[in-house]
């Protein structure tokens, strides 16, 4: 059935519906691509910003943007209500969406555990980091993420499926024969994802948080002495983008994990339209990463001032400076 026979069985208030998610959709995506190949090319083009910390931001970039690059195949899907293209895709489109889901989670994590070393223990911190050592531990989190991801890897299948009195072909994540399949398999993959994909993450960068607030608030007196204002003016800076980090994350992904885990755990029915949204909403946070991660740091914006308004870089911050005080990760001053 062609994609256009699949939405004529569409009422009027469906494809309504339907239309409004595309644009949503289609506007994070936009959003998100243009904004995390922006935070690549500014690393790449100026030589100091090739520090440790945006190792990370540079390949949390890179993984937000291989999941938004298959977000309009995901978008077409819910649009029309009918997977078109073809055997194949759904095991490359889950393979790529999902590892690259949880990339980004594992590199989050590792970041902000850098980022509570450096605050910690600055100086062991600074000795041993180094671009390579920051770059072979992205990779292997890039490999771990894949192995993380192989459940759904094997277990993706374009399938005809009854819906509705009509047969549809849609991308399921089960077996072959998804639908004899048990019901604690299918409970399984469901309490698989949202654990890895949420609530691990969640739990883990909730602590990293409050480590980094609690250490920078214990040393307020320490750098009130040594920076006057501009150490307090961080240390709330820090604060409040610890709170915006984690607010973003819960309201992106959490209501789909939370359709994932009522599903798993509960006979309860809910509609298609509620899982559709909930995992548009997902890729508003890679849409967001960037503007979260990058453009709220000094250094990003003077060098997108450099980059699009030609002006010329702040004097009296050396080359290789990653002073951010306005940002979240504004404590690479004491690295």
């Amino acid at each position: 059935m062609s994609a256009s026979n699949a939405s004529s069985y569409f009422s009027a208030g469906e494809k309504a519906l339907r239309n409004v998610l595309t644009a949503l959709g289609s506007t994070f995506t936009v959003v998100g691509l243009a904004g995390n190949l922006l935070v690549i090319f500014i690393i790449l083009r100026f030589p100091r910003m090739r520090t440790v910390s945006n190792v990370y931001l540079f390949s949390i970039a890179f993984s937000d943007l291989n999941l938004l690059m298959v977000a309009p195949i995901v978008i077409q899907f819910y649009r029309y209500g009918q997977w078109t293209f073809g055997p194949g895709s759904c095991e490359a489109e889950s393979c790529i969406k999902f590892t690259s889901m949880f990339a980004s989670f594992f590199l989050v994590s590792a970041f902000n555990f850098q980022r509570y070393k450096a605050i910690a223990n600055p100086i062991e911190t600074r000795q041993r980091q180094s671009l390579k050592r920051a770059a072979l531990i992205c990779l292997s989190l890039f490999i771990l993420a894949l192995v993380a991801n192989l459940p759904f890897c094997v277990t993706s299948f374009v399938v005809d499926h009854e819906l509705d009195n009509r047969n549809v072909t849609v991308c399921r994540y089960f077996w072959p024969d998804w639908s004899n399949i048990s019901e604690h398999a299918e409970r399984a993959h469901r309490l698989y994802l949202t654990c890895l994909g949420f609530l691990l993450p969640l739990c883990l960068n909730f602590t990293l948080y409050v480590l980094i607030v609690r250490k920078l608030h214990s040393q307020d007196a320490f750098r009130s002495a040594a920076l006057g204002q501009r150490g307090k003016d961080s240390t709330a800076a820090v604060t409040k983008m610890a709170a915006f980090v984690t607010a973003t994350f819960i309201i992106c992904t959490g209501p789909y994990h939370m359709y994932n885990f009522i599903s798993a755990v509960s006979d309860i029915h809910m509609s298609e339209f509620v899982g559709m949204w909930t995992k548009q909403l997902t890729f508003g946070n890679s849409a967001l990463d960037p503007i979260i991660y990058a453009f709220m740091g000094t250094n990003f914006r003077e060098c997108m001032n450099q980059l699009f308004c030609r002006q010329p870089r702040v004097k009296g911050r050396p080359e290789g400076s990653s002073n951010e005080p306005g940002s979240f990760y504004a404590m690479d001053e004491i690295e």
